[in-house]
Formats: structure tokens, C-alpha cells, sequence
């Protein structure tokens, strides 16, 4: 990834593949492992962020029905939801929206809501490069590896042109943000690895290991890209230089993360996030990382703590 070299950057191990895109984003919005229905009003890093003062908007040009976002965003504390129904059927007759568009439109509401001398806190989720994946026509132009089946390689094709099309989109994104006057932090990550062919048949003609046996393999499965990119007004602000390497984490430390790193403690859920954060930083069905070493779940015991986990999650979301 281009921005790395310049960015805060590491994995987050999500507990989805191949779709299932709400719980990562879930996972990040709220800290929970667990999830309330979010058909009422539930506590979040939304809804802190609306408390500290900041205009909170929600992006997406899929239909607003879609995992029920309209209601669970609203119920999280976004002032406004901006779906394909609402905003961007306007922009586009086709329900696609290119993520160029598509982040010209979180840029423009940035302007907008800073000129009126307004915080701004944005969650914008991208379609574009989304599966299925054409395994009848190859996209773009790639050297085909001897052993490759054509299906295989027509698949992974069209996956690393649509990278190569997101990637230039992120760059327009990140360009104008170092050029922007008002300090902005930029926190962008997948919500899973794609699905490839039915039986995983891509990865394993690319020789890609997926033996939950191993932490490789499992991390092969489970884990994608985060990356944290500050303009020069927030680098200026905080005093940071936004460049290394971050922990491998859940989802649901992402926030803690960046708090960490500016050594915010934000409110008390944060506070009991962070903490847990400290004993555990890795919280899946297979695996738990403790003092950066990835243990067995059942080797773990940390029942105890999950319980208590999975308490304060309900007690705070309500």
C-alpha cells in the first residue's frame, strides 16, 4: 500500500471472510464484540464523538436498507445517513458509485461542515472493489504464473484491478487532505478478505495458506490492512509524526488505537476499552493475542474476562 511509508500502519484480525461487512464496521464504530439490535438509541463512539461537539455523518452508496444501516447508524448517533435512496442516485443513476465520486463527496461535506466552523467525524464505506469477482474475463493487464487455471486468474485479476482503482482514488483522498488547512486524521481498513471461487480454489492455486492450525494461516484468513494518516495540521496539533508501525488488533481497538497513540483516554467505556486492550488485543473464536503472542482460545482462559466483556457490552450499549 502507497501510504504506508507515511501513515501509522497495521492488521486488524476481523472474525469475517469473502462478506459480512456490518460486523467490522460495527466492531469499530462501537467496540463491541457483541451486538445489540440497534433498533433504539445505543451508546457509541458515534454518539461520544456528537457529545464532544462533532457533526457525525455516515456514507454509503448502496441502498439504505441494506444490513438495516439507516436505522442502526441513526440509533449509533450520526446526525445523517447518506445513502444511494437519499444523496447519490442523484449523483449516479447506477446503484455503482466509483470510489473517485464517491470520496469527492466526503471531501466536499468536510469543507462544508468546517467552514461553518463545525467538527467533523465521517464513516464513509466503499463498494467499489467489493466481490464477486468475473472468473470468465481477466480486468486489466497482469503476467499470468505458469499453473494458473484461466478462472483463477480471471478472478484475481479483476480483484487487483479494482485495488489498482481504489488505491488511485485513496491517493486523490490523501493528496488533498495533506493540502487542507484544517487538521484531519484519516483512518482507513478492510472488513474482510475477498471472497475468491468457491472452495477458496484462487488462494490455494496462489499457494495461499489457510490452515487455522497455524497463526499464519489464520492470519492469512482473518486479517487485512489498517492504515492512520494525518495531514500536517494534526501532525502540527498533536505533536505526532503519524509514521510507524501499529499493533496487530481487533476491530474493536481500532479507536483505542489511535487514542492510544495521541494518549487520549477518552470517556469510560474507552477507559475499560483501553484496559482491555492492554490484557488482550486480539479477541477471535480461534485465537487471543496476550503479550503479542497468539494463544488458542482454549489455551487463553479468559473466560472470565469475555464475560465481563460481553456485560459491560450490553449494559453500555443500552
Amino acid at each position: 500500500m502507497i501510504f504506508k511509508k507515511n501513515s501509522l500502519s497495521g492488521d486488524i484480525v476481523v472474525s469475517i471472510f469473502g462478506g459480512g461487512t456490518i460486523v467490522t464496521e460495527r466492531n469499530f464504530l462501537t467496540g463491541y464484540y457483541h451486538f445489540p439490535t440497534f433498533r433504539s438509541k445505543t451508546n457509541s463512539y458515534v454518539s461520544y464523538f456528537k457529545e464532544q461537539g462533532y457533526v457525525t455523518e455516515a456514507m454509503h452508496p448502496m441502498y439504505g436498507s441494506f444490513y438495516n444501516r439507516y436505522t442502526a447508524n441513526i440509533n449509533m448517533g450520526f446526525d445523517e445517513y447518506y445513502n444511494y435512496e437519499n444523496f447519490y442516485s442523484s449523483i449516479q443513476k447506477v446503484w455503482f458509485v466509483s470510489d473517485s465520486t464517491f470520496f469527492g463527496t466526503i471531501t466536499d461535506r468536510l469543507e462544508e461542515v468546517n467552514k461553518m466552523g463545525e467538527a467533523y467525524f465521517n464513516f464513509s464505506v466503499t463498494y467499489q472493489n467489493h466481490g464477486p469477482y468475473s472468473d470468465e474475463t481477466s480486468c486489466g493487464t497482469y503476467i499470468k504464473n505458469k499453473g494458473y487455471s484461466d478462472s483463477a486468474y480471471n478472478t484475481f485479476s479483476c480483484y487487483l484491478q479494482g485495488i489498482k482503482n481504489t488505491n488511485s482514488a485513496l491517493k486523490d483522498l490523501v493528496s488533498f487532505l495533506d493540502n487542507y488547512d484544517e487538521p484531519t486524521v484519516l483512518i482507513f481498513f478492510g472488513d474482510h478478505n475477498p471472497y475468491l471461487g468457491e472452495d477458496n480454489y484462487t488462494y490455494k492455486e496462489l499457494g495461499i495458506n489457510f490452515d487455522f492450525n497455524s497463526v499464519d494461516g489464520f492470519l492469512n484468513y482473518y486479517s487485512v490492512p489498517y492504515v492512520i494518516h494525518a495531514n500536517g495540521a494534526a501532525k502540527e496539533i498533536f505533536d505526532k509524526s503519524f509514521v510507524g508501525k501499529a499493533s496487530t488488533i481487533s476491530p474493536v481497538f481500532l479507536m483505542n488505537e489511535l487514542f492510544d497513540y495521541l494518549g487520549y483516554e477518552g470517556n469510560s467505556y474507552a477507559k475499560y476499552m483501553g484496559n482491555l486492550k492492554a490484557q488482550t488485543d486480539v479477541i477471535s473464536n480461534i485465537y487471543y493475542k496476550i503479550d503479542n503472542k497468539f494463544v488458542l482460545k482454549n489455551d487463553a482462559h479468559l473466560e472470565d474476562l469475555m464475560q465481563q466483556y460481553q456485560c459491560v457490552n450490553y449494559y453500555y450499549a443500552h
